[in-house]
């Protein structure tokens, strides 16, 4: 399963048109269309945010409902951990590939997801630091043309 970053839906949601990467993200969205993907809930309450500071509140939630309605699009949640402590333990390995912290609690749940095969973003420094492929949405247009 394709797991899609914040990054990439921020510039798809927010139509930034004037983001380098616009063009081969629209793309790589046109050709997933249709096809089961995922995120994080950390990237759908980013997204969240992001939308409801930028075009208002109401369209945040809106998006929020859209998300957890959407047959194409799975929410995967984090483990659960039953202390702070336990959680800390389990964050602090992921700190220590030298992730910030969102970055670790996205990397969390995408390790801890079997299915995920691929993540989806424009993060470079995630390459090497999570246990599945990155790959830009430039990259996966890229390969899929070959």
């Amino acid at each position: 399963m394709i797991t899609l970053g914040p990054d990439v839906l921020a510039i798809h949601h927010l139509s930034l048109r004037g983001d380098p990467h616009w063009r081969d993200n629209e793309e790589a969205l046109a050709k997933l269309r249709g096809t089961p993907k995922a995120l994080s809930i950390y990237t759908l309450l980013d997204l969240v945010g992001m939308v409801s500071r930028h075009v208002g509140e109401r369209s945040g939630r809106d998006l929020y409902l859209s998300y957890l309605r959407s047959e194409e699009h799975t929410i995967l949640f984090p483990p659960h951990h039953d202390s702070w402590e336990e959680h800390i333990d389990k964050v602090m390995r992921f700190l220590a590939r030298g992730l910030n912290y969102r970055d670790a609690l996205e990397a969390m749940v995408i390790e801890s997801t079997p299915e995920v095969e691929l993540y989806l973003s424009w993060k470079s420094i995630l390459v090497g630091r999570v246990a599945v492929r990155v790959q830009t949405p430039a990259d996966y247009v890229s390969s899929a043309r070959k």
